[in-house]
């Protein structure tokens, strides 16, 4: 039998905090563990639940879903954190990046979107939209050099997690194993000073690394526009 997909739920609004738990734990294959309302019980909480995926509103009573993501990176660094919030501002969607998050998603959704979402993020996958992707390669890019350069192989495997490429997909183009495109992944992330693949992206956006150029996909990983609440 296989083991369920533990699920921590943080949102402060005690109905849509239902409502995912409903569809989550309709789902076979996952479990919640447990439904929090702030970053202080989620923080506290997840190291002992252990749970595969956080799942977690962006504006929080005392701090955001960037909060919950930066700590859990310390106290629980397996844990994939996905933000999941109504308000897709360039400020939000920067601060997601750079948490350690490994996605975002609206709350415009459907809810078999957030449970596919759910199952991607526990891959590590990046969950970004491709307009969100492009916005951030729109911000302004700091003017510094990487101590360790990316090597030529290094901006393509980048390239394609701009792109939303998925693991398997990126290694099927690139020609190799999906165990040497993980370990190109890692190299990224330690020369960007990264903590997940999206805040890989992200830096390397600000860096210049990644261009308009480099279009993210028509489509997502995740489709749907009906998940909303007032």
């Amino acid at each position: 039998m296989t083991t369920p997909l533990r699920v921590l739920i943080v949102d402060d609004e005690r109905l849509f905090a239902e409502l995912m738990r409903v569809a989550l734990t309709n789902a076979p294959d996952i479990e919640v563990v447990d439904v929090v309302h702030d970053v202080a019980t989620a923080v506290a909480r997840a190291p002992g639940l252990r749970p595969a995926v956080v799942l977690s509103d962006y504006h929080l009573p005392d701090g955001t879903g960037g909060d919950v993501a930066r700590a859990l990176r310390r106290s629980a660094p397996d844990v994939a954190v996905l933000v999941l919030t109504g308000d897709p501002s360039t400020g939000v969607l920067a601060d997601v990046a750079r948490s350690g998050a490994v996605g975002h998603l609206t709350k415009a959704r459907d809810l078999d979107d957030v449970v596919a979402a759910v199952r991607l993020a526990a891959s590590g996958e990046i969950l970004f939209a491709p307009s969100e992707l492009q916005r951030l390669l729109l911000a302004p890019q700091a003017e510094r050099q990487l101590d360790d350069p990316l090597t030529t192989r290094e901006l393509e495997v980048l390239r394609l997690l701009a792109g939303g490429s998925s693991t398997a997909a990126s290694s099927e183009l690139l020609g190799i194993s999906t165990a040497t495109l993980r370990a190109h992944v890692q190299a990224i992330l330690r020369k960007l000073g990264a903590h997940s693949r999206l805040e890989a992206v992200a830096e390397a956006a600000r860096l210049g690394l990644i261009t308009l150029e480099t279009r993210p996909r028509e489509t997502s990983p995740v489709r749907g526009s009906a998940l909303a609440r007032g």
